[in-house]
């Protein structure tokens, strides 16, 4: 309902479930402009389509609960018989009022709808904030700048009222806690905290908070002398007088002289990002920190262990396997029984479906305040990206002195035979001389392409994608000279690989098969089966093979066929196979090779990750 007697109204209120008493009295204020609305949900849409100041129910607890949870702050005047339960939580509640429907209706419940809803805004924010305990600051919904804050803001940022000008809500923290680590320790009272995931985590406190979503974040900040504090901070929006206001935290400080170890025992575990833990001499985990099960445990029974919480109170038989477990018992008992710390123990952890992970172990005594050992204290690092570069710089210094010798005998070789037969040809003129310098000069192009592509491919692949293998497996296929070969693909599920260097692994693999598979002629001249050639994915463990139904490797000859230069063939230059060895080590897969069923050559690569189940999967 809207008055036309030349003056604007100055409070807009939605009516629910209202009687036409009610209706009436707000209809006659001049100063109110009344919505009204047959149900609840009808009234919460009003609230939020006509910009509502306040909201004017009856005494229906499920309708005051019903705009409370849409509208946590918007002021609501009840108009209901003293009903005592319902009472006391509109008196407790400070964005509400009661008005007695037997009383001077017609007075009170207009000036009352006026003042809560004219004291609403700021000015009851900042009322409330003269007296908090907590840092408020007021700033700009659409810019984040920042307007005005409270004494404890001040007090405890070290800021001076004319620092607010030029700054944002950005200029508060150094760094938002919960965007940049994962799976914060949740302290009592503290279960609303949220893993944030945005490029811009006070953007997206703010948006949230103009969607109603109240939600707690964890700050690191710097006051201006530079001391460090955390603060936990929540951001709340007034869209009506287009403001925001931050709610942070002000933790008690301890005096420089008076360390708080709880405290520091507690930054320890929620942020350190290792793994921090104790165990009592049962080897039970009793104390844990976050990273304990990061980026996840996976129990002997296959259950997924992702928080700390899924840790507490079970020992190591309940988390890994059986060996496992039982060395790493008896390891706790040695530490505790003599006294000796367990330093650096370096270990090898290969998951299901993926490459192999590396930590390295500490373990200490844990002792009492009166010296008598508790268990141990253990810190487990992960340190996989570490060996991974180790290896890579392995990889990179075999490649170099490979490439030196390369240089010094493999090329040099040709390079003399062809300086020699093109001085024949100066002494004598023999035009046959040049076809063999023709034919060194070839050679010496293919080592440097090999050598070249040697190179490239033994580099540590930096990105992969999840691929159907059938597809690379064709294009592959394709690219060889097949001679009549054929092809057989027994692949179930997805694989994880840089596919171009995938494609260069199975083309090395065929183009193998192909010249050096086939029967001999002297052995079986008359034979004019074709060689059949198979890849797949391997049923137990996660990676794939390639095999063909030829005439194989001697068992004698199979740890060699990886060396660089190693071939059967005279005119070969011996990387074909080495190429396909360093692809799947930079990969971090093991190839190893063996006889097939048909007794041809088998090639197994594992470790290798596995994806889902492809949709035509035999």
């Amino acid at each position: 309902m809207t008055h036309d007697d030349g003056d604007d109204p100055e409070v807009t209120a939605a009516a629910v479930d209202v009687g036409a008493d009610v209706t009436d009295v707000l209809a006659a204020d001049s100063d109110v402009d009344a919505h009204t609305a047959d149900d609840v949900a009808e009234v919460v849409a009003a609230l939020r389509d006509a910009g509502a100041d306040a909201a004017v129910v009856t005494g229906e607890t499920s309708t005051y609960e019903t705009i409370r949870a849409d509208h946590p702050t918007m002021p609501v005047v009840v108009v209901a018989e003293a009903d005592r339960d319902l009472v006391e939580t509109v008196v407790a509640d400070p964005h509400a009022e009661h008005a007695d429907p037997g009383g001077a209706l017609a007075t009170v419940l207009p000036a009352r709808t006026r003042a809560l809803a004219e004291r609403s805004g700021s000015e009851n924010v900042w009322q409330l904030a003269s007296v908090a305990d907590e840092a408020v600051v007021a700033f700009d919904l659409e810019t984040g700048a920042l307007l005005e804050a409270n004494d404890v803001f001040f007090d405890h940022w070290g800021w001076e009222p004319t620092d607010l000008a030029d700054a944002t809500l950005a200029d508060l923290r150094e760094t938002d806690i919960t965007h940049e680590l994962r799976g914060q320790r949740r302290a009592e009272g503290e279960a609303e905290h949220v893993w944030v995931t945005d490029d811009d985590p006070v953007e997206s406190l703010v948006a949230n908070a103009r969607g109603g979503r109240y939600d707690s974040r964890e700050w690191h900040c710097l006051d201006t002398e530079g001391r460090a504090f955390k603060t936990t901070v929540r951001a709340l929006a007034d869209e009506g007088g287009e403001r925001g206001y931050l709610v942070a935290t002000v933790p008690a400080g301890s005096a420089p002289d008076d360390p708080d170890e709880g405290s520091m025992l507690r930054s320890l575990l929620e942020h350190v990002p290792m793994s921090v833990y104790f165990k009592d001499p049962d080897s039970r985990h009793v104390l844990v920190s976050e990273g304990v099960a990061e980026p996840f445990i996976e129990s002997p029974e296959g259950k997924i262990l992702h928080a700390p919480a899924d840790v507490h109170g079970k020992t190591d038989f309940d988390l890994y396997p059986v060996d496992r477990a039982s060395e790493s018992v008896a390891e706790d008992r040695e530490v505790v029984e003599s006294g000796r710390p367990l330093v650096d123990r370096l270990e090898t952890v290969q998951p299901p479906h993926g490459r192999p992970l590396y930590f390295k172990t500490t373990k200490a005594p844990w002792y009492d305040s009166e010296g008598r050992a508790q268990g141990i204290i253990g810190i487990t690092v992960d340190v996989t990206d570490e060996k991974r570069r180790e290896a890579e710089l392995n990889r990179q210094n075999e490649r170099l002195s490979e490439f030196a010798s390369i240089v010094s005998h493999d090329l040099r070789n040709p390079l003399n035979v062809a300086k020699g037969r093109l001085q024949i040809y100066r002494e004598r003129g023999d035009e046959e001389q040049l076809d063999a310098v023709a034919e060194m000069h070839d050679r010496m192009e293919s080592l440097i392409e090999d050598v070249l592509t040697f190179t490239r491919e033994g580099s540590r692949v930096e990105e992969t994608e999840w691929l159907d293998p059938v597809e690379v497996t064709s294009d592959a296929w394709s690219a060889v000279d097949t001679d009549g070969a054929e092809l057989e693909q027994a692949w179930t599920y997805r694989l994880s690989a840089d596919p171009g260097r995938l494609l260069r692994l199975l083309e090395n693999c065929f183009r193998n098969a192909v010249e050096h598979g086939r029967p001999d002629a002297d052995s079986e001249p008359d034979s004019d089966t074709p060689l059949t050639v198979r890849a797949g994915t391997l049923g137990d463990e996660s990676g794939f093979f390639v095999e063909d139904d030829g005439r194989g490797i001697p068992e004698d000859d199979r740890d060699e066929v990886f060396d660089r230069g190693f071939t059967s063939d005279p005119d070969g230059t011996g990387f074909g196979l080495p190429i396909v060895r360093e692809i799947a080590t930079a990969h971090g897969w093991e190839v190893t090779l063996s006889e097939s069923d048909a007794g041809g050559a088998r090639f197994e690569f594992t470790g290798v990750p596995r994806g889902s189940e492809r949709d035509d999967a035999e």
